[in-house]
């Protein structure tokens, strides 16, 4: 695999040109005197009416005087519910913005692919109603897409619970920039490593590889990633821009994840066989690394809010024949042995055990063993 970066020269804060021109995003066709914003931030949401006001809000006290540079488009697919809500927090800007309310109910793909038609940005970023921008997040994207051409710019991410304490957190050594292969390698291998309110697109590259698609599910935001990354790789910087929440009503942790599910995830691993960025060995160690990963966070969840039922559910996708035929994940294998004794354990004992367990992080102790050190337990 030809997992080729570079790291980037350390600088300083980048000068940005003064609001309402353009910064230097690296755009088909970019005319430094056009007056669109150089950043769209996309809010899709359905039926949140307080969590969408605070996704709002926080946009709005992280742009610090760009407003010239920046437009907030919201995309509504409960305007009857969430309409007033959306408004009112969007008097408090005083840039551009558009509301979008959808009368029905489009789905979470066709939201997206809405917010992009209807961006004039040259860049876009998603901020879902669940998640927010972090105090200075909006001047750190315009000094990075100032300070570079990349098409696709990846940030880190917080990853929090529904009450704001962190639960995880990402970082990147350094400013680098993966090539192709580094890219689809690092983004199949771990389901953690682009979350969305992280991720700075171009409108070009949306446009080029396509729309969200609808029949990957609640994996469409992988699914793009995968032809995002395996066309233009992606710059991976080392600040720390939004809050990604993790909780028992977000579209992951709210929709079945069953054998249908899996067979989703499958299909997203073959579209990224036919790139041919990389090895078919390579591509079916990062599936079986991946498939483990989701199931047993899956399973932990489901023990942790002391739903037994499901967790067993959960652990018997194990036995699908096609997760089956991609062997073991000896990363995972540790893991997985705790949670199938967990799983097996009266229910009654289910609770104190997993107190005991979250208590002494044995999960992530019994992971950084298995893994030589490498990561933790994908959250949502």
């Amino acid at each position: 695999m030809g997992d080729l970066h570079r790291d980037r020269a350390r600088k300083g804060p980048t000068d940005r040109k003064a609001p309402g021109t353009p910064g230097r995003p690296g755009s088909v066709g970019y005319d430094p005197g056009d007056p669109r914003p150089t950043l769209s931030i996309c809010v899709p949401t359905f039926n949140r009416p307080v969590l969408v006001q605070r996704a709002i809000y926080s946009i709005v006290q992280s742009v610090s005087g760009a407003e010239g540079e920046v437009e907030i488009i919201v995309a509504d697919n409960s305007p009857d519910v969430s309409e007033h809500a959306c408004r009112q927090a969007l008097e408090a800007w005083g840039g551009r913005s558009l509301y979008i309310a959808n009368r029905q109910n489009v789905g979470i793909p066709a939201n997206f692919n809405e917010c992009i038609a209807r961006a004039s940005g040259w860049y876009v970023l998603f901020v879902c109603d669940d998640d927010r921008l972090l105090p200075g997040a909006v001047p750190a994207i315009l000094d990075a897409l100032a300070a570079g051409d990349e098409p696709v710019l990846l940030f880190q991410v917080d990853a929090v619970d529904a009450a704001g304490r962190i639960l995880r957190r990402q970082e990147f050594r350094r400013d680098t920039s993966l090539d192709a292969s580094g890219a689809l390698h690092r983004l199949l291998s771990d389901n953690r490593f682009a979350l969305f309110p992280g991720v700075v697109v171009s409108r070009d590259a949306y446009a080029a590889v396509g729309p969200f698609d609808a029949d990957v599910g609640n994996a469409t935001d992988i699914e793009m990633w995968v032809r995002l990354f395996s066309r233009h790789g992606v710059r991976c910087i080392p600040r720390t821009i939004s809050a990604f929440t993790v909780h028992a009503g977000s579209a992951t942790q709210s929709t079945a994840f069953d054998g249908d599910a899996v067979a989703k995830v499958m299909d997203i691993f073959e579209r990224a066989r036919t790139t041919g960025v990389l090895s078919a060995e390579t591509i079916h160690r990062c599936q079986a690394r991946y498939i483990h990963s989701i199931i047993l966070a899956t399973a932990l969840l489901d023990l942790r809010s002391g739903d037994l039922a499901e967790a067993r559910k959960k652990m018997a996708l194990f036995a699908l024949p096609s997760v089956r035929s991609l062997g073991p994940s000896l990363a995972w294998l540790p893991v997985r042995v705790i949670l199938s004794v967990l799983v097996r354990c009266p229910s009654a004992l289910v609770r104190p055990l997993m107190t005991l367990v979250d208590r002494f992080d044995l999960v992530g102790r019994v992971r950084a063993v298995g893994s030589r050190g490498r990561g933790g337990l994908p959250l949502g």
